[in-house]
């Protein structure tokens, strides 16, 4: 996979039930790649299998038509409507479920409801402007938005940015129990040791480019800043 002028020749494999971290510093191409593969940038890639089936994937519909869904880094500008409430947010990525002329929102309000219950959000009303909402609970009703379209496999960015140490617990829980369903999760972060706790293996990147795939005692803060920042990364053997 490369995305022209920020990542190149980047390949791995995702395994069912696995969370697959990917680390490396600011700049390192980490999301641009991923959003690449999702059809959010132009990209360019020899192959993309999903379950062993060739698949082309050319913009945002075409990911979720095959199962893969991203929840992007920027939930503010990006991944909600801050000015509408938590009904119509919820439902935005999946209306087809929903109706095709018209919207049956007594089926998006019981959605709500399940969402609710499933993802903790905590509202002091039902029709709150999610402007209005706190981090944790904007990320928590991103979170329902996203498995709306009942993804396969799923690219997480920045998970527990800008929210409260509970509400991290809350969503590292929920990414383990989606593993352990059979999802395939992919969480991009910055934050070391969230890489470290969650994730089965590591794809290190730097300057666009994978640097290392880290797995079992290899994954360290210690291993990943070396290959982040190309120190003595040539001596470490590469396991993939």
């Amino acid at each position: 996979l490369s995305v022209p002028g920020h990542a190149s020749d980047i390949s791995f494999e995702l395994h069912r039930g696995e969370i697959l971290g990917v680390a490396g510093l600011i700049g390192s191409g980490r999301t641009e790649a991923m959003e690449g593969l999702c059809g959010l940038r132009p990209a360019t890639s020899a192959r993309v299998e999903i379950n062993g089936t060739p698949v082309r994937i050319a913009r945002p519909g075409d990911a979720l038509a095959h199962g893969l869904c991203y929840l992007t880094e920027d939930r503010k500008l990006r991944g909600l409507l801050l000015n509408k409430g938590m009904r119509e947010n919820l439902t935005l990525q999946a209306l087809h479920k929903y109706g095709r002329l018209l919207i049956d929102t007594a089926a998006e309000e019981r959605a709500l409801d399940q969402a609710i219950a499933e993802f903790d959000v905590r509202a002091g009303t039902r029709n709150v402007r999610v402007g209005n909402l706190s981090g944790g609970n904007q990320q928590k009703l991103l979170l329902a938005k996203v498995m709306q379209s009942d993804p396969v496999i799923l690219i997480v960015d920045e998970p527990t940015r800008g929210i409260d140490i509970g509400t991290k617990q809350q969503i590292y829980a929920f990414l383990s129990k989606l593993a352990a369903e059979g999802h395939g999760i992919i969480v991009i972060s910055s934050e070391m040791q969230e890489v470290i706790g969650l994730a089965d293996r590591v794809l290190v990147m730097r300057s666009g480019r994978l640097a290392g795939t880290l797995t079992g005692d290899q994954i360290t803060e210690d291993t990943i800043v070396r290959h982040a920042m190309g120190v003595g990364a040539g001596s470490m053997e590469r396991v993939g």
